[in-house]
């Protein structure tokens, strides 16, 4: 049925050899069939068409979107966190000198401390920064590669949920060497002192040569003088024998292994950040969509003419069902969530000076997403680029409009803290101003938002209009087209049931004849022809009688005849 589709021709439908290979009641059936689905798209368009633009659907949007701004500031701000905040607010009032103090403290370094002394008690300790043995009555370190200060601030650190006495106290991050090269090395990155090698061995020549000056001049004895001299000498050797090349091959090492950690720490928080932040936000996302319709089912309820518990219960059931209905777009948020964790957190050293900045980030990403996910949408693709344009316009614009909500909710808290009552704190929220002041910046913010909005649906409802005008008279040619096609094919139907009626009548004829020669041979075929030839004599004579008078006669002696042989 290839060519059901196509618009027929009456030449093609008429066709001898077409017919035979037709069937046409089949395709008055498919036709028929085709022609209801038509008309239902028709009535279709028709009622889409009346919903664009509708005032009562602009204010349900507009109503969505203040409430849809809320649910989203509360899941914002349960989220707004990030790692180095929440390390700052655990480690809150901890100091250098406490962390320093728990670094030496530390049962790794006392260890290794330990371990060191026995090694060059032993004769077997090297100094890992000029390659030469220590001797047993140097004075020896242990030395951090990586400074303890510089552990101690840096941000990925924070981000991986590491103390500095576990990146310090690492092996690779303790290596022995004299004291003094250790003090003159101090908290200094290996870079930082080896960069400016030439001026730093100048300034400790002048050093020792000054400390030497001192000692001469002292009441010390010759001998004591001259101990005092080799001590001093030997101390500033140490420090020239420095090896730049085994101190940056210490570095790295110690570096490599420590960003690891690090490394690994802040993939594992992340992901774990980001799992706890999707969560929260879809639990917030699902209770806000379930209220929702609850809301809208309970609306209904009022609205009805019979209020039975009943109804009431079906209500319901139907909010809940169009809640699971919706439910990818709960999905949708935890998977923006996960994103924005991670985006926010790339940035996490820069983000967490700004208290409001990861709301702002995770908003951002959002919209994003929520605008890809738009144009990949098969069912948008067809849609006239002008609207696609449109709709991203819409998304863009509540996305900014909510990250103006993040700074006028913080400004509304601080207004509502001088109110006496609005400090007491709420669980998972925070403060009663917190949450007042969200829903005031939610409330100004969705209103901004639905004026934008309202613009933009008004340009996208006057091409929905005349795009819908145009589909509706599309399809009412559609119909008319079929309705010919399917006259057509009557015209055929009816063509083929006259052939056939026609073709049983001769057959009926012949079969009389064939019977009346069996019966009565010769007599019987003498007499049919002497009866035909009274019947064309008849026929031709005009004049005599009426030519409805002659079919009935004939009629009425092959009835007679047909009877008697019976």
């Amino acid at each position: 049925m290839a060519r059901e589709n196509a618009i027929l021709n009456e030449d093609e439908i008429l066709n001898e050899d077409f017919n035979e290979s037709f069937d046409f009641d089949e395709l008055e059936e498919k036709l028929q069939s085709q022609l209801e689905e038509e008309f239902s798209s028709l009535e279709f368009l028709k009622e889409e068409k009346e919903k664009i633009g509708n005032p009562d659907a602009l204010g349900k949007v507009i109503l969505d979107e203040v409430w849809k701004q809320f649910g989203n500031q509360i899941g914002l701000d349960m989220t707004n966190e990030t790692l180095n905040q929440k390390y700052d607010r655990e480690h809150q009032g901890e100091t250098y000198d406490e962390v320093g103090k728990k670094v030496m403290q530390d049962p790794k370094y006392k260890d290794a401390n330990k371990t060191m002394k026995e090694q060059q008690q032993s004769g077997n300790l090297k100094d890992e920064y000029t390659g030469k043995n220590i001797n047993q009555n140097d004075n020896a370190n242990l030395d951090h590669v990586v400074a303890r200060k510089e552990l101690y601030e840096n941000a990925r650190r924070k981000q991986a949920g590491i103390n500095t006495e576990d990146l310090a106290n690492k092996d690779e991050n303790l290596k022995a060497t004299t004291e003094s090269l250790n003090k003159s090395k101090g908290a200094k990155s290996v870079d930082e002192y080896i960069s400016g090698r030439e001026q730093r061995e100048k300034d400790l020549r002048e050093q020792n040569e000054r400390a030497n000056k001192k000692i001469d001049e002292s009441n010390m004895s010759d001998v004591e003088k001259q101990k005092a001299k080799e001590k001093n000498n030997k101390r500033l050797q140490d420090k020239l024998d420095a090896d730049d090349e085994l101190m940056k091959k210490a570095y790295k090492e110690a570096r490599k292994a420590i960003n690891k950690d690090i490394a690994k720490g802040v993939a594992k928080e992340t992901a774990k950040k980001a799992g706890k932040d999707a969560l929260k936000q879809m639990a917030v996302s699902a209770l806000f969509s379930l209220l929702k319709e609850v809301m809208n089912g309970f609306v209904r309820f009022l609205k009805s003419q019979a209020k039975s518990f009943k109804n009431f219960l079906e209500e319901m059931k139907k909010a809940i069902k169009s809640f699971f209905e919706k439910i990818s777009s709960v999905l949708q948020t935890g998977a923006s969530s996960v994103v924005g964790t991670i985006v926010t957190e790339i940035f996490g050293p820069i983000v967490s000076t700004f208290k409001k900045l990861t709301s702002l980030i995770k908003q951002g990403v959002s919209s994003v997403m929520e605008a890809v996910r738009y144009l990949n949408d098969k069912e948008n693709k067809n849609k006239p680029f002008s609207i696609k344009v449109a709709q991203v316009g819409k998304i863009i614009t509540a996305g900014l409009v909510a990250g103006g909500a993040v700074f006028l909710g913080e400004l509304f808290e601080k207004l509502l803290l001088s109110v006496p009552g609005m400090q007491i704190e709420l669980p998972l929220l925070g403060s009663l101003a917190n949450v007042i002041g969200m829903f005031l910046a939610s409330l100004v913010s969705g209103l901004v938002g639905a004026i934008i909005i309202n613009l933009i649906d008004k340009f996208i409802a006057k091409k929905q209009k005349s795009d819908a005008q145009a589909a509706t008279i599309k399809k009412a040619n559609q119909i008319i087209a079929k309705q010919h096609q399917i006259q057509i094919v009557s015209e055929a139907l009816l063509e083929r049931d006259k052939e056939n009626a026609q073709a049983n009548i001769s057959g009926r004829h012949q079969e009389a004849v064939s019977i009346m020669k069996d019966a009565y041979g010769n007599i019987m075929e003498n007499f049919v022809e002497d009866f035909c030839e009274g019947v064309n004599t008849s026929v031709i004579d005009e004049e005599d009688v009426t030519t409805n008078k002659q079919i009935d006669k004939v009629s009425k002696d092959l009835d007679d005849l047909l009877a008697g042989l019976n």
